[in-house]
């Protein structure tokens, strides 16, 4: 290798490392700093049934045609021993998400049919594929983490420990059990997890494994297949396309491939998208983006290409490269075809729901699947080598735009969930505030009385019961000096408890050395808590390094759950234990507001 050539690769490695490094950084901070705080979207239905039935009726129960058993149990455990906390959630999902990127780069780094630089270039491939925040929908959701993390993750483990059932006994038994519970876990945890199955089954027969294994592997699927049929359905509000309805599989056929080329073609749609200066996809461009379209069917062709000749000589070699990458693309184009074959007449009704950004978890890592396959083949070919690098070298340039504003997105969906859980605390019905959490207000207000009965999520720290109490009653009496210095006003009427009008309560505020109150109490003249406000604000290095100052304020809200325009209103904080000295007149529109 000339001098040149030696260059360019030491190059090559450290872009690599300093573009793994910095996209890792910047997602884990979007992903903890956009995380769900509290009950959002779906969730309000699938509580709805953990907090009316017993653990076991909750887990067996399908959900959109979805079996959530595994998913649930976790979501359950959380209800009952830690009160319910999205937050504690949240890090459960990243525990499994890390374990899913886990999964993929310890057979990589353990590859010897491979170079160092086709292991950096391989890493940041993952490392983009499974923290790109264009998944954020799901990501920064706890519990859609753990579901989607647990289908994943389920998939790589039997996938990995697959080679090992053609081994000597006992060693082949051990390997059989962890490849069966591994594929079951996966399939119960999202539907799209019943891609594991023929997933293990085309690597099997790749693998040339025993005729015992694969008719095992065949076997689970079909007692998998037979259980989610039998388990019941507790909400099925997206119409699902049944084999049995003749017209349904017709439409399937007809429409499945464009809507199939579509899901895989989205994230190339989301990535241009956020090149513009109006960052969007209308729900036309998201029905008939010929970007999608093309891409995804070239997607379709490279994936034949990589799998096809594996499956006719059955020679898939030695490269734990190759078999995780095939693995990602196979499972993936399998749990896509099952969103097609599932949701035809969704789509139909609403086109542009397929290229909805929730689809981008599975249609992202289809696509990282493909270019570890591109590493892998290009590595032994001195030509395809650097065509292949730089272009592994692009990716993370080419999506980061939609990285940085999905990051944005969802801090401020992060302030909007904050203020809906604030609302629900101050016992009002502020219904702006509320739709952020579930398109159901309804819904939403009937929940959120069981948690509030329970103690659970935004009420188990028990702020709700501070208002109708004397100040004085609070913390025991204390008070402390703690800087405290803001300016907040009426910012309108929500309806309040029993049909009472309430004063939403809205201003910015900081303590001693511009740190962050967390929680703060509306008195009235009287020294009565009439509500509770919650302050929502981003570190001023972490705004302008990651956000470029775009959430460098410290805002907060609250209610007055009984407000009357008569009465002098002021705020206090409430943290450490103590109430402040200080304190916060809430100014009226008829004295005036002044704008944070």
């Amino acid at each position: 290798m000339s001098r040149f050539a030696k260059q360019a690769e030491r190059a090559a490695q450290i872009g690599a490392a300093v573009a793994t490094a910095a996209f890792l950084s910047s997602g884990l901070v979007y992903l903890y700093l956009g995380r769900v705080p509290v009950t959002m979207a779906d969730h309000w239905e699938i509580y709805k049934v953990c907090l009316n039935h017993s653990w076991l009726e909750s887990a067996l129960l399908k959900f959109n045609h979805h079996s959530l058993f595994f998913p649930n149990l976790i979501r359950w455990a959380d209800l009952r021993f830690f009160h319910g906390d999205q937050q504690l959630l949240f890090f459960v999902g990243m525990f499994l998400l890390f374990g899913t990127a886990i999964l993929l780069l310890v057979p990589l780094w353990r590859d010897t049919t491979v170079g160092l630089t086709a292991k950096l270039a391989a890493t940041l491939v993952l490392i983009v594929g499974n923290f790109w925040m264009g998944r954020a929908s799901i990501t920064t959701s706890g519990g859609f983490v753990c579901e989607n993390s647990l289908a994943i993750g389920g998939t790589l483990l039997a996938c990995l420990w697959l080679p090992a059932t053609r081994t000597e006994w006992p060693r082949s038994l051990k390997a059989c059990l962890i490849v069966m519970t591994s594929g079951f876990v996966a399939s119960f945890s999202i539907a799209n997890g019943m891609a594991v199955w023929p997933t293990l089954l085309l690597l099997g027969w790749s693998l040339r494994l025993p005729w015992r294994s694969l008719v095992l592997l065949l076997a689970g699927a079909l007692i998998a297949i037979v259980i989610y049929v039998l388990l019941p359905n507790e909400r099925a509000e997206i119409p699902f396309a049944k084999i049995s309805d003749f017209s349904a599989f017709l439409m399937a056929a007809g429409r499945g491939p464009h809507h199939l080329f579509m899901l895989l073609g989205a994230p190339f749609l989301w990535a241009e998208a956020a090149w513009t200066f109006h960052f969007g996809v209308s729900d036309k461009l998201g029905a008939t983006s010929l970007l999608s379209l093309s891409c995804g069917g070239l997607g379709l062709v490279f994936a034949g290409l990589a799998v096809v000749p594996k499956l006719v000589r059955r020679d898939l070699g030695q490269s734990w490269l190759e078999l995780t990458a095939l693995s990602l693309v196979i499972f993936n184009l399998g749990a896509m075809a099952i969103i097609v074959v599932g949701r035809t007449e969704f789509f139909r009704m609403l086109p542009g729901e397929v290229s909805a950004p929730r689809y981008l978890f599975w249609s992202s890592l289809f696509w990282t699947g493909l270019l570890l396959v591109a590493i892998q083949r290009a590595d032994s070919k001195t030509w395809l080598r650097w065509p292949v690098y730089l272009l592994v070298l692009a990716v993370p340039i080419g999506v980061f735009p939609m990285h940085y504003k999905e990051g944005l997105r969802s801090r401020f969906v992060n302030y909007l969930a904050e203020s809906g859980a604030t609302s629900l605390i101050d016992d009002v019905r502020d219904t702006k505030q509320i739709q952020v959490l579930f398109n159901d207000p309804e819904q939403v207000y009937r929940v959120a009385t069981q948690l509030r009965a329970r103690r659970l999520d935004m009420f188990a720290n028990g702020l709700q019961d501070w208002i109708g109490l004397p100040e004085t009653s609070l913390f025991n009496g204390r008070q402390k000096s703690e800087g405290f210095k803001g300016n907040c006003h009426v910012d309108g009427l929500v309806q309040g408890k029993n049909g009472s009008s309430a004063g939403k309560v809205t201003g910015w505020s900081q303590k001693r050395g511009h740190a962050i109150p967390k929680t703060l109490v509306i008195v009235d003249p009287t020294g009565v808590v009439e509500g509770v406000g919650r302050s929502w604000g981003t570190n001023e290095f972490i705004s302008r390094m990651f956000y470029q100052g775009k959430f460098s304020s410290s805002e907060f809200l609250g209610y007055i759950r009984d407000y009357n325009p008569q009465l002098q209103y002021t705020v206090r904080c409430a943290d450490d234990e103590a109430l402040s000295n200080e304190k916060i007149v809430v100014e009226t529109p008829v004295t005036g507001r002044s704008a944070p």
